[in-house]
């Protein structure tokens, strides 16, 4: 009979995920029922039945916990886009690149309760950029970079600016934005509505 033990510094880095992530979900939670400027560590604290300080050991401030919540949503969204791509990858480039803007904004109307409380607290942290290094396989625009990169190879986009990956996804974090505080994405029109923005990006970049 085997016995596997798990090591120590293994079961302590499962304890950190397990109470960052019930912080995470507290502070959603109040966020929604009483808004971001009735957010506190000791909200929290109490829901999850621990101390102010031992949620601090984990988190700054208030601000931090939202800009955890906007890399969760950033992971998800760039992990859904790169399933998408594998599944097309037979197609042309541009096509590719069309059903992928597709998915970034669908994935971020899915979450839209999360976006808007990430817009809701001033902090911008949907846009701010992670202290640490990013591994370029987590980098979105560096992504999407190679695509286009691709695609002005073989003639299918035109010869672009170096900033035009950013310049994109600005672009579609801003419409995704703005639908969602306008509740576009509720509409029956929805689908049209992303259909018709994202052919608009991809021919501003064909070379037609």
């Amino acid at each position: 009979m085997e016995v596997f033990i798990i090591g120590t510094k293994e079961r302590r880095e499962k304890e950190k995920e397990n109470m960052k992530n019930a912080i995470l979900e507290a502070a959603i939670k109040i966020i929604k029922d009483e808004g971001y400027d009735n957010l506190s560590m000791r909200k929290i604290a109490n829901a999850i039945d621990y101390t102010p300080t031992a949620i601090y050991s984990y988190y700054k401030d208030k601000a931090e916990i939202v800009f955890d919540i906007s890399l969760q949503i950033q992971k998800k969204t760039l992990s859904d886009v790169k399933v998408d791509l594998e599944k097309n990858k037979r197609l042309k480039v541009d096509e590719q690149l069309k059903s992928a803007f597709k998915v970034f904004i669908q994935c971020s109307a899915e979450y839209s309760e999360m976006v808007r409380i990430i817009m809701g607290s001033g902090t911008k942290a949907i846009f701010g950029p992670n202290e640490d290094p990013i591994p370029l396989e987590e980098n979105g625009a560096y992504l999407l970079n190679q695509y286009l990169v691709f695609g002005q190879q073989e003639s299918i986009f035109r010869k672009l600016d170096e900033n035009i990956s950013w310049m994109l996804i600005t672009a579609l974090i801003g419409f995704s934005i703005n639908a969602i505080e306008n509740n576009l994405h509720l509409s029956k029109d929805w689908d049209n509505l992303v259909e018709v923005y994202v052919e608009m990006l991809i021919n501003g970049i064909r070379n037609c």
